[in-house]
């Protein structure tokens, strides 16, 4: 009965989409405060994720096609790669302390704040449209 649900409710109005969002942006702002904490670190490499890739990767886009499970003993997504890559960036020459650009890490900061408000705000209006279904108001 419950994968019924997840499939007739959850997945139609997007809550596996928008959590994922959600997940991607809050693991990317601890990598971006990670830098920004870092920053007078000698050495250290920022690090960072492709947001729209893995967004991407995460909704079953790619060279690979999602396989559907229709049996509970079946292994989903077999060969698809669920971790998420992180990119480095180390010193860009000998002059650099290390690889971590302030203005950059407080821009990429803000970008990413905004995706995790805006997939909040959106499963929020999916979650309240579905209330207003199941009270009929």
């Amino acid at each position: 009965m419950g994968n019924v649900i997840n499939k007739a409710v959850w997945q139609k109005i997007g809550v596996d989409a928008f959590g994922k969002m959600l997940d991607l942006a809050a693991y990317r702002h601890k990598l971006i405060s990670g830098n920004v904490a870092n920053s007078a670190t000698p050495g250290y490499a920022s690090k960072d994720v492709d947001f729209d890739g893995e967004m991407k990767k995460a909704l079953g886009g790619g060279p690979m096609l999602p396989l559907a499970t229709t049996d509970q003993k079946h292994i989903s997504n077999v060969g698809r790669d669920t971790k998420v890559k992180v990119i480095e960036h180390g010193p860009e020459s000998e002059d650099d302390l290390n690889g971590v650009d302030i203005d950059k890490e407080v821009t990429n900061l803000a970008v990413n704040q905004m995706n995790y408000t805006i997939g909040a705000r959106l499963l929020e209006k999916q979650l309240s449209a579905l209330r207003k279904a199941i009270v009929g108001r």
